[in-house]
């Protein structure tokens, strides 16, 4: 309770800094920006607030997961990707069992509010798309994302109905963010490139939730999810800015989402690429991790609980210690279903469900894919139910929702009471520079204070002059990978000759197997008319396959990482020398003006450094298939009656060579085709690492340029405030001047004594 009414305070006297017309934050929106995100810190320490960014590649299973959490379908969900807009959902309360036998599913019932500014800005949106989108490239869109074809018939027949800014009941809101997320994704492909949705907030939704283990008191504070669309949605990242960085970077922890049926290999390579971006921004002590679809585990020799913690360990960068207790397993789809089949069972009536409830058929269709129809059929309250609950202990869910987010729930004050304090500290840090320079500018002449104000104008106009000319993310991505085109046709050269070798290497090897240990080992036929090998299991073929591809597989891995780090440091020497170059160009300007400032009114101030990151390119390891055939065998049978042998007059036994039609097994590896196999994976390896430019490029390098220059103009613009105030003060008589004068001495003593309080109970 102190820490919240110390916050308290915060907010008060950075409301009251805005009554005395005081420039101090570099907020995006100014200073009623930061008195507002700073009101929002206060509310998330007033409730506990706890916020939870779930992040995914596309697929993953990610709104599922967030659905199962809520125990009802909140998220739409759908084949094609959804998500495109983050968006805050807040678990509000837990529902009762009463209202959950009173009125089922109609008990969530949630709330989506948009800021009125930001359902303008959406409104804007749609022209924006009517204004830009020809007849034919909506044809285009069309043919490629068909679910957005309704879409883009509304929008060129002017049918939208104007963005509200609140939305309820699940109906609503699905409808709502569904529209929202098309908008985002559809914006993304038709607009200019540079275009960009200047959103003051995320869409926020509140809702209450529910989940068959959870007890009456989950802890004190509210849990606060965070969707987020994915770091492959490269198409999206420079429309929204640095939205998406914005709300990773405000949450308390970051669950990353990965799909099991991808894990392993190739997709390891493409999971580490796409997190690099993200573990820059939050860094790998917020990260815990959620393997989704595990349920689609169907051998003793797929990836098991150790294999899995060990390569998301390696993949997010966690530590050995900790990947125990951040790492679950779970399938989204298996307890989403259960959840909604127990709902949909709390309010039953007279002991049945109503065949209209579909939840009880979706959840049978998963335990008994073959026989389902008959089950659903047969089945009663009793039995189904106590399905439901298996299956949501076979979905694992539990154990993440009991050990992870009950326990980061509990901990939900702390953590947000030191993010709380982190931006007070820095907030009044700034509110303090500012105040001290309002009030040691009283008494200076108005005409150099606006002759200081008109210089500080002139450099902000010539650093957006420099902004204007900074290269257009997708040239700059050309000209790097044309750059980067000779050391990729090298590597391919050198794989190319790899597997010339392994394929006469493999041909030779097979035609003189015969004495050979793999031969002895495996019971390998080989078959000259096709130059294959034939094995009687999968198991043998598949180890023939691991076998011969070791040292070719070896030697192409080394080709790649060799690659990979001649790109990565040429690209990133690259990117640093472009991205210098334009800080080599604003520093100076930015110095001037510090030195004058400095020189004339005696006010100090650090130039906003330039931050490179560096970046990772994957290697991908190849992955080859055996084949199969089928066939057809004669037999010797012994048969019993009438044959000629008795001149058709009594029975007997006798033999007699019958076809016989049987289904035999055989595996087949094939030299060409295990070679194709290898060649054609590596030639994925070297695209996917061309293809990586573009994006890496523009992660890289646009979007710390845009970064760089956002702060260098608040960062200018916060002193021009500064000026052009003390010019108005300056204006006024010298009694009003002198308690002018003094306010500012008071309300500098409530600062600085209210920064050291926050910075005492920060370091407690």
């Amino acid at each position: 309770m102190d820490a919240v009414e110390l916050i308290d305070q915060v907010v008060q006297v950075l409301s009251q800094a805005q009554e005395l017309e005081l420039s101090w934050s570099g907020h995006v929106d100014g200073e009623a920006g930061a008195v507002a995100a700073m009101r929002q810190e206060w509310e998330a320490v007033r409730g506990g607030e706890l916020r939870m960014s779930v992040v995914a590649p596309m697929k993953a299973g990610k709104s599922t997961l967030v659905n199962a959490i809520v125990g009802y379908e909140l998220l739409p969900a759908r084949a094609a990707a959804m998500t495109t807009l983050p968006t805050r959902i807040v678990l509000d309360r837990r529902l009762t069992e009463t209202e959950l036998a009173e009125q089922g599913a109609d008990a969530f019932r949630p709330v989506l509010d948009l800021r009125e500014q930001d359902a303008v800005r959406f409104d804007m949106l749609v022209k924006a798309i009517r204004n830009h989108v020809a007849p034919s490239q909506a044809e285009q869109e069309q043919a490629r994302y068909p679910h957005l074809a309704p879409l883009i018939e509304d929008i060129l027949a002017e049918r939208l109905p104007p963005t509200r800014s609140r939305y309820e009941g699940r109906v609503e809101v699905q409808d709502a963010l569904t529209l929202l997320n098309d908008l985002m994704r559809l914006a993304g492909r038709v607009l200019p490139a540079g275009w960009r949705v200047a959103l003051s907030d995320v869409p926020v939704v509140h809702t209450p939730y529910w989940a068959p283990a959870a007890g009456d008191e989950d802890g004190p504070g509210r849990l606060v999810v965070v969707d987020t669309p994915g770091p492959d949605e490269h198409d999206l990242s420079e429309m929204l800015g640095n939205i998406v960085s914005k709300q990773l970077s405000e949450s308390h922890i970051v669950l990353v989402v990965l799909d099991y049926t991808k894990m392993g290999g190739q997709s390891d390579a493409r999971i580490r690429q796409l997190m690099e971006p993200l573990l820059d921004v939050i860094g790998p002590d917020k990260l815990f991790a959620v393997v989704n679809k595990i349920d689609q585990k169907r051998h003793e020799t797929d990836l098991g609980n150790e294999g899995i913690v060990r390569s998301v360990t390696a993949n997010l960068g966690l530590s050995d210690a900790a990947a125990g207790e951040r790492i679950y397993t779970t399938s989204a789809e298996w307890a989403l279903a259960s959840v909604r089949t127990l709902t949909s069972l709390k309010a039953a009536q007279h002991g049945f469900l109503p065949a209209s409830d579909e939840s009880s058929a979706r959840l049978l269709k998963l335990v008994y894919p073959m026989d389902w129809q008959e089950e659903l059929e047969d089945i009663g309250t009793g039995r189904l139910t106590r399905v439901a609950q298996r299956a949501w202990e076979f979905s694992q869910i539990d154990a993440f929702l009991a050990s992870a987010v009950a326990h980061l729930r509990r901990s939900a004050l702390r953590l947000a009471i030191e993010a709380a304090l982190t931006k007070a500290v820095s907030e009044l840090a700034d509110l303090e520079i500012a105040t001290t320079s309002r009030r040691d500018l009283i008494g200076r002449r108005s005409q150099d204070l606006a002759r200081a104000v008109g210089q500080i104008s002139d450099e902000i106009a010539e650093i957006a002059g420099f902004r204007g000319q900074v290269t257009e993310p997708a040239k700059l991505a050309e000209r790097l990978a044309a750059d980067m085109r000779k050391q990729l046709h090298s590597a391919r050269e050198q794989g190319d000759k790899v597997v010339k070798k392994f394929r006469s290497d493999l041909r030779a090897a097979a035609r003189s197997e015969s004495t050979g240990l793999i031969d002895r080992a495996l019971k390998t036929v080989f078959r000259k008319d096709e130059d294959a090998l034939e094995f009687t299991s999968a198991e043998d073929a598949g180890d023939y396959i691991r076998v011969r591809t070791l040292e070719p597989k070896a030697r192409l891995d080394t080709i790649l990482e060799r690659s990979r780090k001649h790109i990565e440091l040429s690209v990133g020497a690259s990117a640093q020398r472009l991205v210098q170059r334009e800080s080599e160009l604003v520093r100076p300007v930015v110095e001037r003006a510090a030195a004058r400032v400095k020189d004339e009114f005696d006010l100090t101030f650090t130039v906003p450094e330039l931050d490179l990151q560096g970046s990772v390119v994957a290697e991908t390891p190849i992955a080859p298939e055996a084949e199969t055939r089928h066939t057809t065998v004669e037999v010797e049978r012994e048969i019993y009656g009438r044959s000629w042998r008795t001149l058709w007059m009594w029975r007997t036994t006798y033999l007699k060579t019958v076809d016989e039609v049987t289904e035999e097994h055989a595996y087949v590896v094939a030299v060409d085709a295990l070679a194709d196999s290898l060649q054609k994976s590596f030639h994925t390896c070297v695209h996917e690492i061309e293809e990586a430019l573009s994006g890496h490029v523009r992660d890289m390098v646009t979007v710390q340029v845009d970064h760089y220059y956002d702060g260098v103009e608040a960062f200018l613009q916060r002193y021009r405030g500064i000026l052009q105030q003390s010019a108005e003060d300056n204006e006024l008589e010298e009694l009003m001047q002198n308690e002018l004068r003094e306010n500012l001495n008071v309300f500098l003593t409530t600062v600085r004594d209210l920064r050291a309080e926050v910075e005492h109970v920060r370091a407690v």
